[in-house]
């Protein structure tokens, strides 16, 4: 992977003024990184921009942070974060496709068993760029400490929009939608329903003042952008999805009570995994975090303190504290060797007379706590591995937790089931599946199946004990890139279904049945010709 980085010199300062013009802006970096980075990214975009390409690619932006995720932080779990200048998304018209996967189609085989107590998924999927395991660091560049937050070197696809032009890192994460039946049209449309105009990421994202200022948004959960929400938490019909007008909180309270929201458990490679422990996600006006309380996550962050990164690698585990960039970019530091700090086990305080600093030292900015994680952070366990070239992971709960904005597993009955796979990138820039039926020890009633995309009914197993993998039914679910085709767009005039989508009377199986390659592409093509904003 190495031989993937940038080798040209950066370019000087009044060519990236120039291309800054074109830009129409100031192009800006995450805070703490260095002017040549930024100058290398400026030269490997060039005159390719607009200031829809640097704003879609989050150049404008932090490293993906999910602060926001929980209502508020909890046992000195906070994440502050300084917001740099975006751009005017709002003046921004057209469908910008900036960069894609280099595959925009994954299999993701699939397994589920229960027994009296626990459900248990399995997963695999082929995914190649040896570094996944990693995010957001912290790397010692021109005698400082600056941030690698962007995707990673090897995801993007070299042919396609502004390319592979990536340093890293972003973690490669595992999600999926549960549904009890309670959130109307997810059956049918599955993650689709939770995308809408509004959402960061999208040419017509809100952000900043203007959800800062918005009564529910800024006031109650203290928001400055929109993230994934069910049409059920707007006004009016159950369609319709304005991003601020929010039904108020004792409906929305009420809807919490009553089950209306979708579960999304997440794997995470980084911020997660090294410590045993998913991440818990509940859909409803807002991609929360927990929604019961108490409950302290298993990820946390550290800030540079004088320069220097408040923790560091033991020196008696990993030689010096600190992990080597090229190394990294190489793929000799193997997810099973250590990689990630996890808090009592592997860190400590940064030391200026034992840390190895050197230009390409590295240090991860986000670590894992896994002593610290109670209630409902602490829902959801993993076991994961990546080795030549094909992710497992394990993940299992209780069927009953007890906890708001959480799903009760009963045998016997049917939910919803949707996954979503990240490799290297964030946000939007991920594979979606279909909705399945999900049937625990029971046959589900038939969605829909073809040759191209197999099967919409998954039963889980019920087993004794521990589950044997091998003894168990493996599903071969087809992931694909969705583009920027969002719920606004299905509900408006322009697709040529948009009754039927508004009176729940259609399902993606019956009106998408080529093969998945097929779809990827048709994603891409709505994106060229801008049809969603249209």
């Amino acid at each position: 992977m190495g031989d993937d980085q940038p080798s040209e010199p950066p370019i000087d300062e009044e060519q990236a003024k120039e291309i800054e013009e074109s830009l129409d802006g100031t192009f800006t970096m995450p805070r703490g990184s260095s002017e040549t980075h930024r100058r290398r990214l400026l030269g490997a975009i060039g005159g390719l921009g607009t200031v829809s390409v640097a704003g879609c690619l989050g150049l404008f932006s932090e490293p993906e942070d999910d602060t926001a995720d929980d209502p508020e932080p909890q046992n000195g779990d906070e994440d502050d974060e300084e917001t740099t200048e975006r751009p005017d998304y709002t003046e921004i018209d057209t469908m910008m496709p900036d960069w894609v996967m280099k595959d925009l189609v994954i299999s993701l085989d699939t397994q589920v068993a229960y027994n009296d107590e626990q459900i248990f998924f399995n997963f695999e999927w082929d995914w190649d760029v040896p570094n996944g395991w990693f995010h957001d660091l912290f790397v010692y560049e021109d005698d400082e400490w600056v941030r690698y937050g962007e995707p990673n070197p090897g995801a993007a696809d070299p042919d396609y929009g502004v390319g592979d032009i990536f340093s890293g890192f972003t973690e490669d994460r595992l999600a999926f939608f549960i549904d009890d039946g309670s959130v109307e049209g997810f059956e049918n449309f599955g993650g689709w329903l939770t995308i809408h105009e509004g959402t960061r990421t999208l040419p017509g994202a809100v952000e900043g003042e203007e959800v800062e200022e918005h009564p529910h948004h800024g006031d109650i959960l203290e928001n400055d952008d929109v993230r994934k929400y069910i049409p059920q938490s707007r006004n009016g019909e159950w369609w319709e999805n304005d991003w601020d007008d929010v039904k108020d909180q004792e409906e929305l309270d009420e809807m919490l009570e009553n089950g209306e929201f979708l579960d999304m458990p997440m794997f995470r490679a980084h911020r997660g995994g090294p410590g045993g422990y998913a991440t818990t996600h509940c859909i409803l006006d807002h991609r929360h975090g927990a929604m019961d309380e108490p409950s302290t996550r298993v990820r946390n962050s550290q800030d540079l303190v004088d320069g220097n990164p408040e923790y560091m690698f033991d020196p008696d585990i990993v030689d010096g504290g600190t992990l080597d960039l090229d190394e990294i970019y190489e793929g000799e530091v193997l997810q099973t060797d250590t990689h990630a700090l996890i808090e009592n086990e592997n860190m400590v305080p940064f030391d200026e007379e034992e840390a190895d600093v050197y230009e390409g030292a590295v240090i991860p900015r986000r670590y894992n706590r896994p002593d610290a994680v109670e209630g409902p952070g602490a829902i959801w366990q993993v076991d994961a591995t990546w080795e030549d070239g094909t992710w497992t992971v394990q993940m299992w709960r209780d069927l009953s937790v007890g906890y708001l904005g959480e799903t009760e597993f009963e045998p016997g009955e049917v939910y919803d089931f949707s996954p979503a796979v990240h490799g290297g990138g964030a946000q939007r820039w991920h594979w979606v599946g279909y909705p399945y039926k999900l049937g625990l020890g029971v046959e589900p009633e038939y969605q829909g199946e073809s040759d191209e995309l197999g099967t919409s009914e998954l039963v889980a197993e019920e087993i004794e004990g521990e589950p044997d993998w091998d003894d168990i039914e493996t599903y071969t679910l087809p992931l694909m890139y969705p583009g920027q085709t969002d719920w606004t767009w299905m509900i408006s005039g322009e697709h040529p279904q948009v009754d039927d989508i508004r009176n729940n009377e259609i399902n993606i199986w019956e009106y998408h049945d080529e093969a998945p390659e097929e779809f990827a592409q048709r994603m891409i093509d709505l994106e060229e010709s801008m049809a969603p904003r249209k």
